[in-house]
């Protein structure tokens, strides 16, 4: 059977997010063909980016309205659509690779065997010739609210607390990358349930694909202060208009960590608007924070530790188990900081108000 729907669908699905590339491999294909059928890849270029009825997909498939229905619903399934229920009629729009079918496979299959096949391929994919084609997750610090480090100035879109208590629909869910870390046998020792959606990204996870659970901000909090005491990197989704998602992520584990971690500078490919400091005069040499740095910036030193700043994320790990507060976070200079992510050319998370959008521009 020729491989071309599956190419021409590679092609749509590299339009969205951060993209799909293709791969000397073609590894992204073989993921394709355990993902969808070839009714079902055609079925898929009949959807947008924006949430649209099952009659308007069906006419353009022209499809009989239950069939494409039941189509979706088989699609939905398997984590490859974005689906939305109001007043009764329901909405469908294309999930991406990241952030999309990838976090949907892993949390709906953790601790299923046949995910294993998948996320090998994924795994490979990841690895072997993806490269994303912008921004997705920005990093922000812990322990950083105004109460807790008054002496560091801090804008709320980078106060992890302020966003919580922003927010209305929150729901914790278990961590796409510790499932795929699980199904590949490499061992995470964190949190299962970790990683916080909120409004749109909240609703369609748990009521309609049945993964994680609503929560409150008080529960919210509680997650963010375990998170931190585990030694887990803070990273935000979405634009300037809405936050997401806050991710709690390991360095062993994440692939957007994983990904930087990997190359000489990190701190050129994070986005974050802060940087550690380290008072060698208070220095004692403990090296708890050796163990704490999710990128190897902080090394054994002749007298004291040594800090690299260009591998440093700011994320602030570090600072909160330091005895003697010989590493302070810093905030960088205002011509190196991180604005939020303009909803023009922001495409990895799409903003929960579009979607919103789209239901009542259609009702």
């Amino acid at each position: 059977m020729s491989d071309q729907i599956y190419q021409n669908l590679r092609e749509r699905i590299d339009q969205y997010s951060i993209g799909f590339n293709a791969t000397e491999s073609q590894v992204e294909i073989e993921i394709l063909k355990k993902l969808f059928t070839p009714e079902e890849a055609r079925m898929y270029m009949n959807l947008e980016r924006a949430l649209k009825p099952v009659e308007a997909i069906a006419k353009k498939a022209d499809m009989e309205e239950d069939a494409a229905a039941s189509m979706l619903e088989k699609m939905t399934k398997k984590g490859v659509t974005f689906p939305k229920t109001k007043d009764g009629t329901k909405y469908y729009a294309a999930a991406p690779f990241i952030h999309g079918f990838f976090e949907h496979n892993a949390v709906l299959a953790a601790g299923n065997p046949k995910f294993k096949a998948l996320a090998e391929l994924m795994e490979r994919y990841m690895t072997g010739g993806f490269f994303p084609t912008g921004p997705s997750l920005r990093t922000i610090p812990i322990n950083t609210s105004a109460e807790s480090n008054p002496k560091l100035p801090v804008a709320p879109y980078d106060d992890v607390k302020k966003i919580i208590a922003s927010k209305d629909r929150i729901g914790l869910f278990p961590c796409a990358c510790a499932a795929e870390a699980s199904a590949m046998e490499r061992e995470c020792k964190q949190t299962n349930e970790i990683c916080i959606g909120f409004d749109f990204y909240a609703e369609y996870a748990i009521e309609e694909l049945g993964a994680g659970r609503w929560i409150t901000r008080e529960e919210a909090f509680e997650v963010l202060k375990r998170a931190e005491d585990e030694g887990l990197v803070h990273q935000i989704g979405g634009d300037k208009r809405n936050v997401e998602a806050i991710c709690n992520c390991c360095g062993d584990c994440c692939g957007v960590l994983r990904m930087i971690k990997q190359f000489p500078e990190p701190a050129q490919l994070a986005i974050t608007n802060y940087f550690v400091h380290l008072d060698s005069e208070k220095c004692e040499s403990c090296e708890t924070c050796i163990d704490r740095c999710p990128m190897e910036a902080i090394s054994t030193g002749e007298e004291t530790v040594s800090v690299s700043p260009q591998r440093c994320i700011g994320c602030g790990l570090c600072t909160t188990t330091c005895p003697t507060e010989a590493l302070t976070l810093k905030i960088k200079p205002e011509d190196q900081r991180h604005e939020p992510f303009d909803p023009k050319t922001y495409k990895f998370m799409r903003s929960s108000l579009d979607f919103e959008a789209d239901v009542a521009d259609q009702t």
